[in-house]
């Protein structure tokens, strides 16, 4: 019985990139706690969520190149550059989620109120499932390919919908009065969340290219 290397190299490479999507989800979801720390003025907590979402960055950044060693020697892969691009994409999303948290926490002297509350739970929240949603298409790219066909789209769906959310909270913070340091770093929060669901996105792009070609 004879052993496709190729395909027992793909797998094991596919191995790798779930343990990656997997240490940038725990980054991504701990904005949620983070989030309600800043509301609270928690510092502490804040300082030790932080801590947490920077070791996920960095475990992430180690798998990364490890399976960048892995790729640069399977020259017979064929999605090699596919896989390449997947993991180099999808490893920006654990650094916005850092980025977001050190926007958060420079914020110190305003609180939102109101609706302007529930705009940024929603448009974290929103980020979050974005990257459940990827890691679901590339954990099943393997076993059910065109189940992770299914969920790459709808990371499409979820990009679009946080378009539509983010528009409408960049209008309600012009409509708030408060002074423009405060408003240009709101806007960067903000903008930094929908910039990871668009990263999100064309990573379940360059993930279904890979079920694609698994098809065949």
């Amino acid at each position: 019985m004879s052993i496709d290397l190729n395909k027992s190299k793909e797998r094991m490479v596919l191995e790798i990139i779930q343990d990656h999507v997997r240490k940038i989800l725990s980054a991504v979801k701990e904005l949620a706690p983070f989030l309600e720390a800043w509301l609270n003025g928690n510092e502490q907590e804040m300082e030790e969520i932080l801590s947490k979402i920077s070791q996920a960055e960095n475990e992430a950044d180690e798998i990364k190149l490890t399976l960048l060693d892995e790729l640069s020697i399977a020259a017979t892969l064929i999605q090699r550059e596919d896989m390449m691009r997947l993991v180099l994409i999808a490893d920006e999303i654990a650094d916005y989620a850092e980025g977001t948290a050190f926007r958060l926490k420079g914020l110190k002297n305003w609180k939102p109120e109101g609706d302007f509350t529930e705009d940024l739970r929603n448009l974290v929240n929103t980020m979050i499932n974005s990257v459940e949603t990827l890691r679901e298409s590339i954990f099943t790219i393997v076993e059910d390919v065109q189940r992770a066909q299914k969920a790459a789209e709808e990371v499409d769906k979820i990009e679009r919908f946080m378009d539509q959310i983010h528009r409408a909270t960049e209008q309600s913070l012009f409509e708030l009065d408060i002074d423009h340091k405060t408003l240009i770093r709101l806007l960067n929060i903000i903008t930094n969340l929908e910039d990871a669901v668009d990263t999100a996105r064309k990573a379940a792009d360059a993930a279904r290219i890979i079920a694609v070609a698994r098809l065949g």
